[in-house]
C-alpha cells in the first residue's frame, strides 16, 4: 500500500480539507478520491508528485492542466 496526500480545494482554489490515504497504486488513489469529492476539487499527491487534479463540476480547463491528464 501506498500513502497519498488528497487535498480538497474550495471554489478559490484554497485548501479546504487534507488527509492521507492508502491505496494500491494511483488509479485506486483517485477512484476512492473522486467517491467523496461531491462538493470540492480535489488534488491527489503521492509525496511531491501531483497525481491529478480532478475539477468540481463543469469547471474550465487551463493549459496547466494538461500536465495533469
Amino acid at each position: 500500500m501506498t500513502s497519498y496526500f488528497i487535498q480538497a480545494l474550495d471554489r478559490q482554489g484554497a485548501i479546504a480539507l487534507a488527509h492521507r490515504i492508502q491505496c494500491s497504486d494511483d488509479l485506486d488513489a483517485l477512484s476512492a478520491s473522486v467517491r467523496g469529492s461531491d462538493y470540492h476539487a480535489i488534488e491527489i499527491w503521492h509525496d511531491t508528485r501531483l497525481v491529478a487534479r480532478v475539477k468540481l463540476d463543469s469547471a474550465s480547463l487551463d493549459p496547466a492542466d494538461a500536465r495533469n491528464l
